[in-house]
């Protein structure tokens, strides 16, 4: 997909033009979808306010998304502080409906006034300015993304901007990007620590080429434990980057006499010392929160009090709920909006969504492992990452209710979008490649405002 040459830019041109175009989207859908109709958005705003005015962390159940780690509502409660915070025109909507009936629609969770149209002022200002800090995080997940990809493929740009894009242009992505909530910045760290285990691996396990990895692994503890699903792959990562570093007479013996035991023998001089560079600063800054839930909850992440605050499932897990969780990853993941995801694209676009994912499928088991060993290697690292978090929101599943929603699979979305783009490179002829990369994204970037203009606005007017 060699985009750079038939766009006439650089890859770092377009790679701008990306992270620009997903700035614009992202305000678009801040300033136009109405206010508090994303995802628990008036219980993020809520802790956002209590943040800004009490200046601490809440205890107990009372407040739902104080289970959380601060640090996105922090950021949101910084930019929300140059207003004036406040919950007072939230107007709940008494005849909410989640489906359509034959009586008529409303899938507004609040009432909307005029007191919330431009010129902003006061409390509906500081929202907005709330709303910002998802706007900058995953805008600059893009960005990452792109290092990411970049790192999987240094030989193949137009692939990397194709992921890239993909990220950048996903309706569901900028949808989560442009509202108040800690997916964006997770997905942003989880990148991050992604990047920076790849760039680990090809330094084989040189640690310092990812120097931000213990930075991102920590800041990402602090913002959703659901990143915590990802430290497996950074960690296998580092030692398959640390066996390329070992003597090759000693990889050599570790294999023919010594099996697996002996490979991790012969990596050990580069991987504890690395180990020790990457995990232990991400634990020492996540530290003050974990010793908080310790004192408080009586454990480091806070489970008793998760527990508290969640529709708990009663019923045992399933074949049912498994095609449930699956559907729903799938459909949201590319775009289903409102308060609850309630609101649906046209069906027909996941009809096309599931073709393209199924002919990506089809080119992983055409040729998807014809590679040089080292991109079949970081490939296999970004699956783990991907099946790791899906794995940690499965199990989740088995306590609580609401968890069929792809921004939960989004720690992993760089990954996600790069194994995707994978496979349907792997499909198409190399002459295909260019102007399918090309019109790929100007799908994408159709959909997205299809799915502001087409589907968001005239919902929830």
């Amino acid at each position: 997909m060699n985009l750079p040459s038939l766009l006439g830019r650089s890859t770092r041109q377009t790679a701008l033009l990306l992270v620009a175009a997903h700035l614009c989207l992202a305000l678009a859908y801040s300033i136009w979808n109405p206010i508090a109709e994303a995802p628990d958005e008036a219980d993020h705003w809520a802790l956002v306010v209590y943040l800004a005015q009490e200046h601490q962390l809440p205890t107990g159940p009372w407040m739902t998304q104080g289970k959380h780690p601060p640090l996105a509502h922090i950021g949101a409660a910084l930019l929300a502080l140059l207003a004036e915070p406040g919950n007072e025109f939230l107007h709940p909507n008494p005849q909410v409906q989640l489906q359509p009936t034959a009586d008529g629609w409303s899938p507004n969770f609040f009432l909307h006034t005029d007191q919330e149209e431009w010129p902003w002022q006061g409390a509906v200002l500081s929202f907005h300015l709330a709303r910002l800090w998802s706007v900058l995080t995953s805008t600059a997940t893009v960005a990452a993304a792109y290092g990411l990809a970049r790192t999987v493929w240094p030989e193949r740009p137009g692939r990397a901007l194709a992921a890239t894009g993909l990220v950048a242009l996903l309706p569901e992505f900028v949808f989560i990007g442009s509202a108040i909530n800690n997916d964006s910045t997770a997905a942003l760290f989880g990148t991050l620590a992604l990047w920076g285990a790849l760039a680990i691996y090809r330094a084989n396990g040189n640690w310092r080429a990812g120097w931000w990895t213990p930075l991102a692994l920590g800041a990402g503890l602090l913002t959703k434990v659901s990143t915590a699903a990802l430290w497996p792959a950074v960690g296998l990562a580092l030692w398959a980057g640390s066996l390329h570093n070992a003597p090759p007479h000693a990889r050599r013996a570790g294999c023919a006499t010594a099996g697996p035991p002996g490979w991790l023998r012969n990596s050990l001089p580069t991987f504890l010392p690395a180990s020790l560079a990457l995990f232990l600063p991400a634990l020492l800054l996540a530290s003050p929160w974990l010793l908080r839930n310790w004192q408080l909850y009586g454990d480091p992440l806070g489970l008793e009090l998760v527990r508290q605050t969640v529709d708990q499932r009663l019923t045992p897990w399933g074949w049912a709920d498994t095609r449930w969780l699956l559907s729903g990853w799938f459909v949201s993941f590319w775009g289903k909006f409102g308060g609850a995801g309630h609101i649906p694209m046209a069906d027909w676009v996941y009809w096309l969504l599931a073709g393209l994912t199924a002919a990506s499928t089809a080119g992983w088991v055409r040729s998807g492992w014809r590679q040089p060993r080292a991109q079949q290697e970081l490939l296999a690292l970004l699956g783990l990452a991907l099946l790791s978090t899906a794995a940690s929101i499965w199990n989740y599943s088995l306590l609580a209710l609401g968890t069929d929603q792809g921004r939960l699979l989004f720690p992993a979305l760089a990954a996600a979008a790069v194994l995707w783009i994978e496979g349907l490179a792997n499909l198409l002829p190399a002459s295909w490649q260019r102007p399918a990369g090309t019109l790929f994204l100007a799908l994408l970037a159709a959909l997205s405002l299809y799915a502001l203009v087409g589907v968001i606005r005239p919902a929830l007017l």
